[in-house]
């Protein structure tokens, strides 16, 4: 399955991968992977906005901190997969506007990862590019 991160955050900025490099790393359909771009996220909103869209969240996701924990937790319901990667594109933008976000969004990746991790066996990792 795809490589080990400390945490829930995998660091392969500068490293000049592809779509097809991370695709390699994290296959189909052995892992859903979901991209966005961090260019287009420097804070809270943003980032619920663009978690919703690239993982098909449903409509009734509550665009808080809380429904993006339950909404990760869910996924295996939602999208069966045997793992999870968030792909941030342009990640050095990535909540620049907000460290405050950034922390609560580094906590609340690293619950999803421990819960789907425990109950489910299914890995979730957020790579930065």
């Amino acid at each position: 399955m795809g490589p080990e991160a400390e945490g829930p955050f995998l660091d392969l900025k500068g490293r000049g991968l592809t779509a097809e490099d991370i695709e390699k790393m994290f296959p189909p359909p052995a892992y859903f992977t979901a991209w966005i771009d961090g260019g287009a996220v420097p804070a809270k909103a943003e980032l619920l906005e663009a978690l919703a869209s690239a993982f098909k969240f449903p409509a009734y996701f509550g665009r808080n901190w809380d429904a993006l924990l339950d909404c990760l937790r869910s996924l295996p319901d939602e999208l069966p997969a045997g793992g999870y990667a968030l792909v941030i594109r342009n990640s050095g933008s990535f909540l620049s506007a907000s460290p405050a976000d950034l922390e609560v969004f580094a906590e609340v990746a690293g619950d999803a990862r421990a819960f789907l991790l425990e109950k489910f066996k299914a890995p979730f990792t957020v790579v930065l590019l």
